[in-house]
């Protein structure tokens, strides 16, 4: 017989402190994004003040002299001292110019150029109206906030969750259970399914929203059946839960009506749900790329932000020798100091981080950047970590919802990496620019006799690209270019 014990032991159980939850949000925030954490932060933490372009005099002395207290060693909180972020991601990547030392953030040391807005057609904004449901929630705490957010970070544009949780509560190095208790919460959000991890998911969440004995049964279907359903097995179904071929007619009627990719739903109402004026969106890159002379210079587009430092007249109320501030007064202080420090670094990590991604980029497209889309070579995420020696997961995270300003327009950095193909010549070719090829030859054709699915095989094979008719066909649908009989006289 079992009887009931206690035992004593000990358990080490690795947990994220906030701060490096933090400098993961920060990774993933656009420059705009960021800007208003920045002014957030500047309201909160009585330690962090804007550096003023115009110093009084005797200013740039008590710069100086602040910096100095701030390297003095005994200063640094243990766990700030010479922090590699990315090493606590498991990137073991080298930070190059991160300095842990630097107590003031100044936007413009890379180039003192302003930020250009660029009047472009956006991709459905999925993240964004996920977001703007999460700010509406106020019950949440900070740890579960964090978690939101990045499991919103990770939402492909289908929907779907792009990870595990398990990866996830490995990432922010929290339990699996915290996870999923907020993975609930964002799976309460419109549109209906979205955050799910898998189709038998996705379905299950719509059909759960709604309250009719129909749906309800539809659900039985769906969780327990799914795949009879799709091998076309009813007369299992049927039997298993003892429903008439009619009932169960009427139940796959609610299913079909489901949506299979609720982010792809979304997005044609995106418009509406963000009260935008048009289908063309205002969006300020993160990033520019531009030659200059004979040379190709990338740096990021943050000069709207404001410049950080600490606050020396509070800082030195840590440093009363005469014991005139309350001890209380000088934790509230410290504490603050102390996520002052970290906000600021986490700045620079980021900066570095995103500049070693885009400083790549532009090396391995470099025809892209010269001679436009059709010159886009294909990459992998994966490529790009090998190269500068960061994690996959590192390199999603600093390319997801951030835009790049090149001489050719403005594109999310997720458009440069794709699947390939491979011509007869043994040249590997990015799936982008052959589908940038299928638009020019329908945008160059005569509209009296336009191109047909073959034809464009025939063009692009002049090329050197073997491509198969229906896989033109699916590329074309992509585009959401008509076929042939549709496009005669446009």
């Amino acid at each position: 017989m079992l009887r009931p014990e206690q035992n004593t032991g000990l358990r080490l159980q690795q947990r994220m402190a906030p701060q490096l939850i933090q400098s993961l949000r920060l990774l993933q925030m656009s420059n705009l994004d960021l800007t208003l954490e920045v002014k957030q932060q500047l309201e909160l933490n009585p330690l962090l003040e804007e550096v003023v372009e115009l110093r009084e005099e005797g200013e740039e002395e008590e710069l100086r002299e602040q910096e100095e207290g701030l390297k003095a060693e005994e200063d640094l909180p243990e766990d700030m001292e010479e922090v590699d972020w990315d090493a606590l991601l498991d990137d073991q990547f080298d930070v190059g110019a991160y300095n842990s030392e630097r107590t003031e953030y100044d936007p413009n040391w890379e180039t003192d150029r302003e930020p250009q807005e660029n009047r472009i057609t956006a991709m459905p904004p999925l993240l964004e109206y996920l977001y703007r449901q999460l700010g509406e929630i106020g019950d949440l705490g900070p740890e579960e906030r964090a978690i939101a957010e990045y499991i919103i970070g990770n939402i492909d544009e289908r929907g779907y969750v792009g990870c595990s949780l398990a990866e996830i509560a490995a990432d922010l190095q929290v339990e699996v259970a915290a996870v999923e208790k907020v993975l609930r919460v964002i799976q309460s959000f419109d549109p209906p399914g979205v955050g799910a991890c898998d189709l038998r998911e996705c379905l299950m969440i719509q059909l759960s929203q709604r309250d009719d004995p129909l749906s309800a049964l539809a659900l039985q279907v769906v969780r327990d059946y799914l795949e009879d359903l799709t091998r076309r097995r009813f007369q299992h179904i049927t039997r298993a839960l003892a429903i008439s071929n009619e009932k169960l007619k009427e139940v796959l009627q609610v299913i079909e009506r489901l949506q299979p990719h609720p982010g792809l739903l979304a997005s044609s109402d995106y418009d509406n749900l963000l009260t935008l004026d048009s289908e063309v969106a205002y969006i300020t890159p993160d990033l520019v790329v531009e030659k200059i002379g004979e040379e190709w210079q990338v740096w990021l587009a943050d000069g709207s932000m404001p410049s950080l430092k600490i606050n020396a007249e509070y800082q030195h109320l840590l440093n009363d020798s005469r014991g005139d501030t309350e001890d209380a007064v000088k934790d509230y202080v410290a504490k603050n100091l102390n996520d002052a420090r970290w906000f600021i670094n986490a700045i620079h990590q980021r900066r570095t981080t995103m500049l070693k991604v885009a400083n790549y980029l532009l090396q391995a497209q470099l025809p892209f950047f010269e001679e436009g889309p059709t010159r886009l070579r294909p990459m992998v995420l994966q490529d790009v970590a090998d190269a500068v020696g960061m994690s996959v997961s590192t390199i999603s995270r600093v390319s997801n919802g951030k835009y790049v300003q090149t001489p050719h327009g403005v594109f999310e950095l997720k458009y440069f990496f794709g699947n390939k193909l491979i011509t007869d010549e043994g040249e590997d070719v990015s799936v982008r620019s052959v589908k940038e090829k299928i638009s020019q030859l329908v945008a160059d054709e005569d509209k009296a006799r336009p191109l047909s699915d073959q034809q464009i095989v025939e063009e692009l094979g002049k090329s050197g690209l073997k491509i198969a008719r229906r896989t033109i066909a699916k590329y074309r649908d992509q585009l959401k270019i008509p076929a042939q009989r549709y496009r005669r006289g446009l």
